[in-house]
């Protein structure tokens, strides 16, 4: 296990808040202010495992109880004969902080719940920068990551991820009945490993879950800050 530095970026955390045009300046005061707090309370841990690839009956991870089920993960690791799998939280202090925050100003509870969006990404975009490192010097390369509840990925794996990971005793990370994981911040994920270079998605809604119910589409915008 390892510890990684995060950074909010005030301007995705602004997206993840559903807003769209330009920062005013004193939201942006007020998401810098947010962000600070957020990157003071954040406590970044991660654990990852690299798993070798069985396709005897779909796709399971050989030594472990994961079995990657739908159409999408499989695309994405048809050229890949291991994995890595991983598990990455910015810590319970930060859910003490937004859970103050709630019973005394809740403009800024959603500014720092969103500022605290943005650091658990910035977390796993370190953790894929390393990857990516160790594995360049080896001539292999990686797939975009992905996580549970994308596209037709079960939601239910986190159990066996996190049981696979032993992340309630390695970083404190536990999974509720229905499949939530405490921290909130935080996020598993698959990237696929290749001898050959792989193709990397432009992100779009095409295979979003939450299309039809989407709070940005109905603004003009996606999450990812491109007018629609």
């Amino acid at each position: 296990m390892e510890k990684l530095n995060i950074h909010v970026d005030i301007h995705e955390a602004y997206r993840y808040m559903g807003c769209c045009g330009a920062l005013d300046a004193n939201l942006e005061k007020e998401l810098q202010n947010a962000a600070k707090l957020i990157e003071n309370s954040a406590q970044p841990r991660f654990i990852e495992k690299i798993c070798r690839i069985d396709r005897s009956d779909g796709i399971a991870l050989i030594g472990t109880c994961l079995k990657l089920e739908g159409k999408s993960i499989a695309a994405l690791l048809h050229d890949c004969e291991i994995c890595a799998i991983f598990c990455a939280t910015i810590g319970n202090y930060v859910e003490a902080l937004i859970r103050k925050w709630q019973l005394k100003d809740l403009a800024f509870t959603a500014m720092l719940d969103a500022c605290a969006s943005s650091a658990v990404e910035s977390l796993c975009d370190n953790i894929e920068a390393k990857l990516t490192e160790e594995y360049r010097a080896q001539d292999l390369f990686l797939t975009d990551r992905f996580s549970p509840g994308y596209s037709d990925l079960p939601i239910f794996i986190q159990h066996d991820f996190c049981a696979t990971l032993d992340t309630t005793r390695k970083i404190g990370v536990s999974v509720t009945e229905s499949g939530i994981m405490i921290p909130r911040k935080t996020v598993t994920a698959i990237i696929g490993i290749s001898k050959n270079p792989q193709k990397h998605f432009i992100t779009n809604c095409q295979d979003c879950g939450l299309t039809k119910a989407c709070t940005f589409k109905e603004k003009g915008v996606t999450c990812y800050g491109q007018a629609i």
